[in-house]
């Protein structure tokens, strides 16, 4: 996955969107995004309803405290 502001923005908010039982936004998203180390951590959940894929994809993109972090950017 290319690393620009764009499409991590992208996959931020969709991982939001999902932590909140919301899967348009991850609909949304072209396949390299997808197929990236954290979307395959989303998709992982969307496949077992495993939280703890969402747990180490939100440390991935906001640290320990991901919740919270994200709570307050959204």
């Amino acid at each position: 996955m290319k690393a620009n502001k764009e499409d991590w923005r992208a996959i931020t908010f969709a991982f939001y969107s999902l932590v909140h039982n919301d899967l348009r936004d991850w609909e949304k998203l072209p396949d390299e995004l997808k197929n990236s180390d954290m979307g395959g951590l989303c998709q992982k959940y969307i496949d077992t309803k495993d939280i703890r894929y969402l747990i180490e994809a939100g440390e991935m993109v906001a640290g320990k405290n991901w919740y919270t972090a994200l709570g307050r950017t959204f």
